[in-house]
């Protein structure tokens, strides 16, 4: 082990679609930074795009005030339709069984051919007497992965971890919020796409990725008043960056758009997901649905879910009990959530 090793925090880094968001942690010390994904999504996959992404991973990097070997180590957060994420049962058996076992046993549950994915498992729970053992699989491509590592290897980085993105808003909920028997819901709204997340005890783990995001909201106020996208990605931006207690008049226009969007898209997928938990699981009612992302900045959201679904909503905050060594406030924010979840999640 290197001198000081220790000593220095680990960090958690999200590549989202909307902006790169880094958290890194060293006992009760946190820093924080956000910088905006200004590559456009047709040239991300390319070596021009490659390298636009590693120098925005720079930019967030030296905003801590930290460097590229700073850190201790660093998990990367990876999402998309092609990360399988599903909990499954198998025979009892030795963990050390556990791994040939399940690269037969995935091809029962995986889309793809398991012969080009990368498989990873968790044990969640052992029963001797029904000799079973439920098992939390992972799945995504080695392409995939390739690509996701390629900006942090331009930077001469290695990600220690991967993580999929539903378990990293899992570990940030429970380091804030006690793990019981009641069913405990986060709704991470993120710009292009949004994860849902059930969990409770002695219940199957449920993880769910919808097409709706922020950018589902701005494109509804785009086509309901007729103005550009860009237009009405600034209005919405300005809601969100008003101060806490700032109040939206949600009888205007624009405020009705969104409500249209939030009834027909967003609920009628929390209405489903939850129907179909219940066919796999018990849900513990009555249940509280957490909202992180930076969607959940909007103003009054929270409200109109809850009237929507009938059920309390609150807005996560991810870095409430945490200090960040800048100071400016700007990481006491929902979108956190994944970062920070990344960040808890060391070797």
């Amino acid at each position: 082990m290197r001198p000081g090793i220790r000593s220095r925090p680990w960090a958690g880094i999200d590549i989202g679609s909307y902006s790169v968001k880094l958290v890194a942690t060293l006992g009760t010390r946190h820093w924080v930074a956000e910088v905006p994904n200004t590559v456009p999504e047709h040239e991300r996959e390319t070596p021009a795009g490659r390298q636009s992404l590693a120098r925005l991973v720079a930019d967030c990097i030296a905003r801590t005030g930290l460097s590229t070997r700073g850190f201790r180590g660093i998990t990367l957060g990876i999402s998309g339709p092609d990360v399988i994420l599903k909990q499954i049962s198998l025979p009892y058996m030795d963990e050390a069984e556990v791994g040939p076992a399940l690269r037969f046993e995935a091809r029962k549950h995986l889309p793809f051919d398991p012969q080009g994915m990368v498989i990873d498992f968790q044990i969640v729970g052992r029963s001797i007497t029904e000799k079973r053992m439920d098992i939390l699989l992972a799945a995504v491509s080695q392409e995939r992965l390739d690509r996701l590592v390629a900006p942090l290897r331009l930077l001469d980085l290695d990600a220690d971890i991967i993580d999929a993105t539903p378990l990293a808003l899992t570990n940030a909920l429970f380091h804030q919020v006690a793990l019981t028997a009641q069913t405990q819901m986060l709704l991470d709204l993120g710009h292009s796409a949004s994860h849902l997340i059930l969990h409770q005890r002695s219940e199957p783990y449920f993880a769910r990725r919808f097409e709706f995001g922020g950018r589902s909201i701005t494109q509804a106020v785009a086509r309901g008043m007729k103005i550009p996208f860009e237009e009405a990605e600034a209005w919405k931006i300005s809601l969100a960056d008003g101060t806490p207690s700032f109040a939206i008049n949600w009888s205007l226009p624009e405020m009705n758009f969104i409500l249209d969007t939030l009834r027909f898209d967003l609920i009628e997928e929390l209405k489903r997901s939850v129907a179909f938990y219940r066919t796999i699981g018990k849900l513990s009612e009555p249940f509280t649905l957490w909202l992180s992302g930076g969607a959940a900045r909007l103003p009054g959201l929270p409200q109109r879910l809850e009237e929507l679904l009938e059920a309390p909503v609150q807005v996560f905050n991810p870095m409430k009990s945490v200090n960040d060594d800048r100071r400016d406030g700007a990481s006491k924010s929902p979108q956190f959530a994944q970062a920070l979840g990344l960040a808890l999640r060391t070797a």
